[in-house]
């Protein structure tokens, strides 16, 4: 196993955070009239649910706003995915791009988001772009509320953000998909939270900048409280929350709103099996990401959407046998002589497309073999990639050192060696096997990479031909080089011919995510909504607990957490809006 200390971009775990994380309150027994059989333990106006960034943007926004809040997370910890993250946040028509004079249209955005979120109903000329008006409001929210969120954070002081540079390489990031002409601002959308200083400062230093906040305004912050219920008056409306604690089941009122944002579901098997095309071995979730807020929403009637999406990355086979919580991905194969092959021995993907969109390929399906032969995929390298390849680029590190990198003198020696290894784990991972074209197909697909690299052209999968293969190949390798090792001279900076002579290397990636992206559904104004699409009035969700506004597209770095902190600002407002629910019950 891997010594993980080497690890040191999106590896560090959540932690607990020291000072005023937990507070005692006095316990009341307020029963008001519709509520009478409900003996109350807590109150406040918003209970928020989780302790990642949707939760605790949702929690300062509306405590600004002059809300009482408590805040329940069931870990012992705080932060939720957001401590491990890099704390990049993709939003559009922020405050940076209008200091530089960058326009970033409205239309034109929702417009490149709707065609990357709905591919197979994207339509330029149809209303909506072909999408139902609730996914385009809900797509519009995200741009219309971004970077009025992000403004609202930094004059609060609820934590500080900058504009983004690529880490090492100080230069504006270029989106996932940054070439179709819908997109028509494809750099420079991530901002990161920095200190105080200005400095970067990751997942962690962004939570602790919230919990501060917070702790300021006496918010609650209890830990080691797990919601087990939703509560709901006699007119459907969820007025609170049944919670296991240390102390014994308690019951928390929510007056105005429950927030929910507890993240997906990454690290719960069963749900998995049952939603995932192909299972997925390991995530750089926390391990709490149980998908709790799947049946808690379901039995209160919520309507669930893209229950099979994902924030997806490949990762270590390996590494995700011996625990499921890995402190990386494989985001992207580090390095330009290095190529991806299936169980046939063949490319099937442009390996330097971001990890989301490329670890798709998992689950890519053959009719014919009724089989995905994609499913395991075998990083091929060589003498080139160990050299130069940084070992601080937040990636599993490589070096033949390792226990799951298999080498051999020759290709066919490494074929061999890979197979030999697949048997070994076969048990492990469903019987698995390569097809036995893999030892002879392996040599004639390195020989095809390395014409293709010395002429500066990939025919099969066009590598390197988009501005976004050759600046994230950079991020992801960091490479330095040497007299023996020197900068590619090949035209195209992502492709590289395979050495003549080994020793070649390879590692085992298996399907993984970040974490999932689908649940309750929610409106544009982050309430979850019920099997007709009607609010359940109280109820609102954000982050990766329901289906993501902007479905399985991860439109650039910082693509996850950009609409997480929208979406609890949104909600964090609109909860403030309703009154508080009475004798009648009543709602705004």
């Amino acid at each position: 196993m891997a010594d993980h200390k080497k690890i040191s971009r999106r590896q560090a775990l959540g932690v607990a955070l020291a000072g005023g994380t937990a507070a005692t309150l006095v316990s009341t027994t307020h029963a008001e009239s519709v509520n009478a059989q409900i003996s109350w333990d807590l109150e406040a106006d918003t209970v928020c649910i989780g302790s990642g960034a949707a939760s605790l943007a949702a929690a300062s926004t509306a405590a600004t706003g002059g809300a009482s809040v408590i805040v329940l997370e069931k870990a012992a910890v705080l932060g939720g995915t957001t401590a491990k993250s890099g704390a990049v946040i993709w939003i559009p028509n922020h405050f940076g791009l209008k200091a530089r004079g960058i326009a970033d249209p409205r239309e034109a955005c929702i417009q490149f988001l709707s065609r990357y979120a709905f591919p197979t109903l994207y339509s330029p000329d149809a209303p909506y772009f072909g999408l139902s008006e609730f996914d385009y409001e809900r797509i519009a929210a995200f741009y219309d509320n971004g970077s009025k969120a992000v403004d609202f954070f930094r004059a609060q002081g609820i934590f500080q953000l900058a504009e983004w540079r690529m880490w090492g390489l100080d230069q504006p990031a270029v989106d996932y998909l940054e070439h179709v002409p819908e997109n028509m601002t494809p750099m420079g959308r991530p901002l990161a939270a920095v200190d105080e200083e200005g400095a970067f400062c990751w997942g962690i230093g962004m939570i602790q900048q919230m919990v501060a906040f917070l702790n300021k305004r006496k918010v609650p912050i209890l830990i080691e409280h797990a919601v087990k219920e939703l509560l709901t008056d006699a007119t459907g409306a969820v007025i609170g929350v049944l919670v296991e604690t240390p102390e014994g089941l308690k019951r928390i009122r929510g007056r105005q709103a429950v927030i929910v944002a507890t993240g997906g579901y990454a690290h719960n098997t069963d749900m998995i099996q049952r939603y995932q095309e192909v299972f997925a071995y390991g995530s750089c979730a926390m391990p709490s990401s149980q998908g709790d807020f799947i049946p808690l929403a379901g039995r209160v009637g919520a309507q669930m959407g893209n229950l099979h999406g994902a924030w997806r990355c490949g990762v270590v086979l390996e590494q995700a046998l011996e625990n499921r919580s890995v402190g990386t991905g494989l985001f992207v194969p580090p390095g330009d002589s290095i190529l991806l092959v299936n169980r046939f021995g063949q490319r099937f993907v442009n390996e330097h497309r971001n990890y989301n969109d490329r670890s798709r390929s998992h689950a890519t399906f053959d009719p014919n073999r009724v089989e995905f032969p994609n499913e395991f995929q075998f990083m091929i390298y060589d003498r080139r990639i160990v050299e130069t390849v940084g070992e601080q680029n937040g990636q599993p590190p490589i070096k033949p050192t390792e226990s799951y990198v298999i080498s051999g003198q020759t290709l066919q020696d490494l074929a061999r060696n890979i197979a030999a290894r697949v048997e070994a784990l076969a048990p492990r991972i469903g019987g698995y096997e390569l097809d036995r074209s893999f030892v002879g197909n392996l040599e004639s697909t390195v020989h095809r990479f390395n014409q293709h690299a010395v002429a500066g052209h990939d025919p099969d999968f066009g590598r390197g031909e988009l501005p976004y293969d050759n600046a994230w190949q950079q991020l992801w390798a960091l490479p330095t080089y040497t007299k023996t090792y020197p900068a590619n001279p090949y035209p195209n900076l992502s492709l590289h011919p395979l050495a003549a002579k080994g020793p070649y290397h390879a590692v085992i990636l298996a399907p993984g995510l970040l974490d999932t992206n689908g649940g309750p559904l929610t409106d544009s104004s982050a309430r979850v909504v019920d099997k007709d699409f009607q609010p359940i009035p109280g109820l609102y969700g954000a982050g990766n607990c329901i289906c993501a506004p902007t479905r399985n597209a991860y439109a650039g770095a910082g693509g996850t957490l950009g609409p997480a902190l929208t979406y609890g600002y949104i909600a964090g407002k609109h909860a403030l809006t309703r009154t508080t629910v009475g004798a009648a019950g009543r709602t705004a």
